[in-house]
């Protein structure tokens, strides 16, 4: 190294040591990691380098944030150039005076410099701090979706332990289980819906109080009937601390995203049985195709001791559906599928479909399944009776558990066995106090959808409120464990991948009237 290398070289690093006297430093929030001394070598530094620090220092303390991050990330660039120890000396310089920046930013600056592409400073670094800073400002909500990414990003980073920490004593801080979000469409196209779970969820907070669980409160926000709305409602109730989230109705992976990156469970009103699929936060509570045709089947097969069974269907996506599952269903109880026949639900006759029904199968089946709305039932019903096509079980699902199916098919419904999420003649006490609080409450009689809402949010509420819960993972684990709730709508229990267990209603047609059938 030459002499007037060797004081330009000298002189750099006296400047820098200079302006760290002068602007001082900002105390750590998280300790450091310890860097390697550098190892000097027998090339000049490149002067702009340590010019670069100097300025961006300064902007720095004049906060103008933005400004010096950006040159900071310039300098950072520069360094890639420099010879091995010069590199690691600059490179130690530069992220220190970031991660004191960043200490002291708002969260909000770190990620509006996160947004530039082609950033030369490394990512986990502003990350890291981007989250940590929003804990700090008890946004917890952001905070649990930038530190969980981070983790998932970075499984393996020597911050990861403490992250983790991090996020667990956010979640205990943040955990208010007497505070229930609530996502539902009050508004645009599918509001109807939405304002039946509110009855029941409304409902819901009087039983509680009689069980002594007493002072809870609701937070609602509305999904206008659009599953994008809904996700930016979960952001919304992330910063309002609740502890579990009770909806949407319709969803989408977005939403269960977001839910699962905030860390809080989030139990759905619908019948998707991939949304649980989407993290182990994601719950559901409904009844599936899969649900009515697992307890027809049991019913028939098992209880009746019935060997055979087929299937007419509409020839649409809601049939398709019920007929696979009917099929695996049959399959799986070792019964015999003697036909399948399709049928186009846009006509009124369906005398081609039901001959074809008679004469492809072999064997007179001893139940038929026919998945479709009460509308068409009652004008399929009588014709199969026309054509002769009597003598065995009939099954339905919830679709059939309509009072027209008594008014307009009153000769031909007989035999009939309906599955349904809800009966309001139950003898399940539970069914009962709702059906007759409802009633007095509303002036009206409720649905399944009233019964489902006033089920999960007790089912929300009560789990949340034992006593050895106080965070979203401990709500969860409790949930996919040993927990078991008789409601409204019959015992329910999930699984592992917060799939309900229920116990569904069998419903038959007596004198005019649906009956429960006792099992």
């Amino acid at each position: 190294m030459t002499y007037t290398t060797h004081i330009k070289f000298v002189i750099s690093v006296c400047i820098l040591i200079a302006l760290s006297f002068f602007c001082g430093c900002s105390k750590h929030v998280i300790p450091l990691p310890s860097f390697p001394k550098p190892v000097q070598k027998s090339v000049a530094p490149q002067e702009t380098v340590p010019e670069l620090i100097s300025q961006a220092r300064i902007l720095s303390e004049q906060g103008a944030v933005q400004d010096a991050l950006v040159i900071y990330n310039y300098a950072f660039n520069l360094t890639q150039k420099l010879e091995t120890g010069q590199y690691i000396y600059f490179k130690k310089i530069i992220l220190d005076d970031i991660e004191r920046l960043l200490s002291k930013t708002d969260p909000v600056e770190i990620r509006k410099f996160s947004d530039i592409k082609n950033l030369s400073l490394p990512r986990d670094i502003l990350d890291y701090w981007e989250g940590y800073r929003f804990a700090q400002h008890e946004d917890y909500a952001n905070a649990a979706m930038v530190l969980n990414a981070f983790l998932e990003r970075y499984p393996d980073h020597p911050r990861s332990a403490q992250i983790k920490e991090l996020l667990a004593g956010m979640g205990a801080r943040s955990f208010d289980k007497k505070k229930l979000g609530v996502i539902l469409p009050l508004s645009g196209r599918y509001k109807l819906y939405g304002q039946k779970a509110m009855k029941g969820i409304e409902l819901s907070l009087t039983r509680l109080s009689e069980f002594g669980i007493k002072d809870l409160s609701i937070v609602v926000k509305d999904s206008m009937s659009d599953p994008q709305q809904a996700a930016m409602c979960v952001d919304q109730l992330g910063k309002e601390n609740v502890f579990s989230i009770l909806g949407p109705i319709f969803v989408s992976k977005q939403v269960a995203d977001k839910a699962q990156a905030l860390g809080i469970p989030m139990m759905a009103l619908t019948q998707k049985t991939e949304f649980p699929k989407y993290g182990d936060y994601i719950f559901t509570n409904f009844i599936t195709p899969e649900m009515q045709v697992q307890a027809l089947g049991a019913y028939i097969f098992h209880e009746l001791g019935l060997r055979s069974a087929a299937v007419l269907y509409p020839d649409d996506p809601y049939g398709h559906r019920y007929m696979q599952v009917f099929k695996e269903m049959v399959d799986g109880f070792g019964g015999q599928l003697t036909a399948v026949q399709a049928y186009d639900g846009s006509k009124t006759d369906f005398s081609d479909s039901i001959k074809n029904l008679i004469r492809n199968t072999g064997l007179t089946p001893q139940a038929l399944f026919i998945p479709d709305s009460v509308s068409r039932i009652n004008l399929i019903l009588p014709q199969l009776v026309y054509h002769d096509a009597r003598g065995f079980t009939l099954l339905g699902t919830n679709l059939w558990h309509e009072d027209s199916l008594l008014k307009e098919t009153r000769r031909y419904n007989r035999n009939a066995v309906i599955c349904d999420g809800y009966f309001s003649g139950s003898a399940n006490p539970e069914s009962a106090w709702f059906d007759k609080a409802f009633k007095e409450l509303y002036q009206e009689s409720p649905g399944f959808l009233e019964a489902i809402a006033y089920d999960t949010a007790q089912i929300l509420f009560r789990a949340a409120n034992a006593d050895d819960v106080n965070s979203g993972k401990q709500l969860k684990e409790v949930l996919q464990g040993n927990f078991v709730f008789d409601g409204a709508t019959g015992r329910t229990q999930f699984d592992e991948t917060g799939t309900p267990q229920k116990e569904l209603f069998l419903i038959t047609v007596k004198d005019d009237q649906f009956v429960e059938i006792n099992r």
